[in-house]
């Protein structure tokens, strides 16, 4: 065996490696791309600090192209491509100069897009991704055993060597694309973690609503009709449990949020309206009713858009059968990217719950079934996504901002 035939085996055997390597990270990259997307924000371990977050880069202008494909299925095709030159040079010896001098220039083209996208995460967007860091990792190291078995290349150079063998690369892509358009999923319907209206909105809704019923433009945030389907349960001894709240049961003004536990505008929201009780006291009551995007325990939901929502919201109403609810939801929300079924007890558990208690209240009929009433209630109301905020039963089409918030109750209060 001749050196060049040496360096082909070990280009090859290297080469490869790194090719699935970089196909690995890239599915990686694309399923978390996918979540964000879907959810604004995730809990995948790429996210290790604020300047280390995968999150942050997912959610920039830079991660999709014009057509709405992530740079991920970029990554996918780029690699498969790599492999399938080191397998066509070594199935095909008639084709392996094409498909080497092809398999150089792509890890070449690797290299440049890998400096252009790092410069990009660190000086325009101020964010590095790990995982990203992982696939240009990958690409240097394809250079660096390239360089080390450069002669295993078979010369001379040609621009039709290159074109020939670049076919195997673009079809490697273009599959990668015409694949993920076919399995991207979809929205279960149009359910979103996040919603929706900017403070300009705001302006141009309340200019457009309500007005000519005489209302201060401010309820204009409001829907105009009351949802019928909105109850709240004051006793625990009524229908399937309580309502857990803040402020007075008699106050003239009663927000009922409906949230989900693994939402991270939820958690924003949350915060604000146990703000707004405690400054407005019983000037206003707060009601917190259960919406996970978890098909566990919500039938609307067609995939667990968010696997420990359903376990969240059942923890919490067990913290509150012994009047420790609202500490367990201010420490699911706190604590939101560290969700899992071990933590939930063991916060629990810090509460004052013991074993027997935990398992007692997780296999109560009676817990599920109330949240599946408030889903219930949620559907016939309209909710299309988590947090949505009723006031007074009308649906609230804001931001969910304290001061807004407050104008509203004290236009209420004045009305």
């Amino acid at each position: 065996m001749d050196r060049n035939d040496e360096k082909f085996k070990s280009l090859l055997l290297i080469g490869c490696i790194l090719a699935v390597l970089g196909v690995g990270l890239s599915i990686y990259a694309l399923l978390h791309h996918l979540e964000v997307k879907q959810l604004g924000q995730t809990n995948f371990s790429c996210n290790i600090s604020d300047a280390l977050s995968c999150d942050d880069i997912a959610n920039s202008k830079f991660a999709e192209d014009p057509w709405a494909n992530p740079m991920g299925v970029y990554g996918v095709g780029y690699f498969l491509g790599l492999f399938a030159l080191l397998i066509t040079a070594r199935v095909k010896e008639n084709l392996r100069r094409d498909a080497l001098q092809a398999y150089t220039v792509m890890v070449g083209i690797g290299v440049v897009a890998s400096i252009v996208l790092f410069g990009i995460s660190e000086f325009i967007i101020g964010k590095i991704c790990p995982t990203c860091v992982g696939i240009y990792a990958v690409t240097f190291l394809s250079a660096v055993v390239l360089f080390f078995s450069r002669q295993a290349i078979p010369t001379p150079w040609s621009l039709k060597a290159i074109t020939n063998g670049g076919w195997y690369g673009i079809m490697a892509l273009l599959a990668s694309i015409a694949v993920y358009q076919v399995v991207k999923p979809q929205s279960t319907k149009n359910f979103k973690a996040d919603l929706p209206m900017t403070s300009s909105q705001i302006d141009q809704h309340n200019a457009l609503k309500n007005l000519s019923a005489g209302e201060p433009p401010i309820l204009a945030a409001l829907d105009p009709n009351v949802s019928p389907s909105i109850k709240i349960d004051f006793s625990a001894y009524s229908g399937l449990g309580e309502d857990y709240r803040k402020g007075s049961d008699d106050a003239k003004v009663k927000i009922v949020e409906f949230a989900d536990y693994q939402c991270p505008s939820c958690a924003t929201a949350s915060k604000a309206l146990v703000a707004l009780a405690a400054e407005l006291g019983d000037k206003v009551l707060i009601v917190f009713k259960n919406f996970p995007l978890d098909s566990t325990c919500n039938a609307s939901v067609q995939s667990k858009m968010h696997p420990f929502a359903c376990e969240a919201a059942v923890m919490s109403r067990c913290a509150g059968q012994i009047g420790k609810f609202w500490e367990m939801n201010q420490k699911i929300f706190a604590n939101q990217k560290d969700i899992d079924s071990t933590r939930l007890v063991a916060w629990a558990k810090d509460l004052g719950l013991n074993d027997d208690q935990i398992k007692q209240c997780k296999s109560s009929p009676d817990i599920v079934k109330k949240l599946q009433d408030d889903v219930r209630q949620a559907n016939e109301a309209g909710l299309s996504g988590t947090p949505t905020i009723f006031i007074n039963g009308r649906k609230f089409n804001g931001a969910v901002d304290p001061e807004i918030l407050k104008q509203i109750v004290r236009a209420l209060q004045e009305s």
